[in-house]
């Protein structure tokens, strides 16, 4: 509910401050006397995303203007308010402000003084109005509109499948996108797993099992090549140790020339034969070193083939290194990573699981869209019985209304696209809302279904400007019972120029237009004295004759009776 609304320097309206009452609220005026700016600043206090900034709202001359509302607060608007930390009482100051900077004016809005975004006063619109302007029926073209109408009867009830349908819808669109990404990854990839496979065979051939390969060749290409040179060596190393000469001994034979004569010094003095054993470890240590010289000679046998060999291994590893600009320790690294990266069954096992989930999920998404669309006929059938029966009160009297289902492709919203078919005169066939009805009969059936959908939804305030434009008679007996109905459960504003919708409300705004100092302004005057109201209703009636005034005036006491 809207406690009161204030204006700081708004075009014809200047500052002032207005306080609302529960209940029907009507406002009345010649054209052109402020109720169009009054609906439109309202409307601007609580804008949507892609509202313009509505500097025209700015009072000429002023470097600042604000609009500023006071709403009761709903139980559910309180738990969004502190799910978005702002100060949550039961009354909540929503205020929008124009300031002039270098020439542009720029706008922001706050919640009980907090700073907010343009999504949050969005979110916080739906909460706490529900407009219905003039022009409005566009939206009943909308098949996504028709749909979310539907939904919205019954929501309390309708409310868990249409979760489910969300959640479900998610679910299997996450899976379906992670089941197309990886079979994308492998149609992408083909070119590239047949290069890694042929990398793969080609490393496959050399055989790598030792990454020290490469060195060790090296060792055994220069022993190989230098076997001469390694025989001459050990020949000559074992001649000076074991092989002896007439004029030259071998070190075998002075060291055994040398540990005989200790043996005999010893038992002379034994205290030689310390030095005796010492010196008999050195001589058997000399035999083991001569006889590994021996056993390392006997290798030295040279094999042209062998070297040939070594020579060839050694300049593959190296071409394959250069090849793929990676040493050995990292070419056989290289090939493991391969051999699991092309691995078929870790593949065949992901792509197995992926199909299987999204199986899973699809079937979790279509029984959820299949209880959601037997619903949504049920309630269809409903709410066509409700319309037919509002219209007719609306002086349509022959009408015919019918909710077209047509199954589509699952979305978030389900499987469901309906469409409004509806038809006014005897002999013509059902057709779109959108293509045979006309402007007047679109009001009417945009206020029926507003009615219907108002007494299920949590909206404080219920706005209609001028929706009884080309009624008359009956019909605006009912729109006026109608509305005085919507009233008993919700805050009620009505822009109108129907003197028996005016004298049905509780309340009564009267704007008139006038000039001050050559600047036009306009004034906004609770009626609240039968008098003032009756010479209103007189006006919107016909003027000041005398039949327009007892109209008025019977008006009023079937009001009060």
């Amino acid at each position: 509910m809207l406690n009161s609304l204030r204006f700081q320097n708004i075009t014809l309206f200047g500052n002032i401050e207005i306080d609302f009452k529960k209940g029907f609220t009507v406002f009345t005026g010649q054209t052109g006397s402020g109720k169009s700016i009054f609906i439109d600043s309202l409307n601007a206090l609580l804008a949507t995303k892609k509202a313009p900034l509505d500097s025209r709202l700015v009072a000429k001359g002023s470097s600042f203007s604000s609009v500023e509302g006071m709403f009761f607060v709903l139980p559910s608007t309180k738990e969004w308010l502190i799910d978005q930390k702002v100060d949550a009482e039961d009354e909540l100051i929503v205020t929008r402000e124009w300031r002039l900077k270098e020439g542009k004016y720029k706008s922001r809005f706050r919640i009980n003084g907090v700073l907010v975004n343009r999504d949050q006063i969005s979110h916080l619109r739906s909460l706490l109005l529900d407009f219905t302007l003039q022009g409005d029926t566009f939206f009943l073209h909308d098949i996504s509109y028709q749909l979310k109408l539907l939904d919205s009867l019954g929501l309390t009830k309708n409310q868990q499948s249409i979760t489910n349908v969300s959640q479900n819808w998610k679910i299997w669109q996450d899976s379906n996108f992670k089941l197309n990404e990886a079979q994308s990854k492998i149609l992408e990839s083909k070119k590239e797993l047949e290069e890694m496979q042929y990398i793969y065979q080609d490393l496959e051939k050399l055989k790598l099992e030792d990454s020290h390969e490469d060195i060790k060749l090296e060792i055994d290409q220069t022993r190989n090549s230098n076997l001469l040179r390694l025989k001459e060596g050990i020949k000559s190393l074992l001649i000076r140790l074991d092989e002896s000469m007439d004029e030259y001994p071998s070190l075998l034979d002075h060291t055994n020339f040398c540990i005989n004569e200790l043996k005999h010094l010893s038992k002379i003095d034994s205290t030689l034969e310390p030095i005796f054993d010492n010196f008999s470890a050195i001589v058997n240590t000399l035999y083991d070193l001569i006889c590994q010289i021996k056993d390392y000679e006997n290798t030295l046998d040279i094999d042209p083939i062998l070297l040939n060999d070594i020579q060839v291994r050694l300049s593959t590893l190296k071409l394959y290194q250069k090849k793929y600009q990676k040493n050995l320790p990292e070419l056989i690294s290289y090939k493991d990573e391969l051999n699991n990266y092309l691995s078929p069954q870790n593949d065949d096992f992901k792509i197995k699981e992926l199909i299987s989930l999204e199986k899973k999920y699809r079937i979790q998404r279509d029984t959820s869209n299949q209880e959601l669309s037997s619903i949504r006929k049920t309630t269809a059938l409903k709410l066509e019985d409700k319309l037919i029966k509002s219209l007719k009160e609306l002086g349509i009297p022959n009408v015919r209304f019918k909710i077209i289902f047509q199954e589509c492709e699952p979305t978030v919203n389900g499987i469901d696209k309906v469409n409004f078919m509806f038809s006014a005169n005897p002999g013509f066939p059902l057709a779109p809302l959108s293509e045979i009805a006309s402007g007047g009969e679109k009001s009417r059936v945009l206020l029926a279904i507003k009615a219907i959908f108002s007494s299920f939804d949590q909206t404080n305030l219920l706005i209609f400007d001028e929706i009884d434009s080309g009624v008359s008679g009956s019909v605006s007996s009912y729109v006026a019972n109608l509305l005085s109905e919507l009233s008993a459960h919700r805050q009620v504003f009505c822009v109108t120029h129907q003197p028996l919708i005016a004298a049905f409300a509780d309340n009564h705004f009267a704007f008139k237009k006038t000039v001050i100092d050559g600047n036009t302004v306009s004034k906004l005057t609770y009626l609240k004295e039968i008098a003032d109201r009756e010479k209103e209703l007189a006006t919107l009636a016909g003027g000041e004759i005398v039949e327009a005034k007892a109209y008025a005036a019977s008006l009023l006491e079937h009001k009060a009776a």
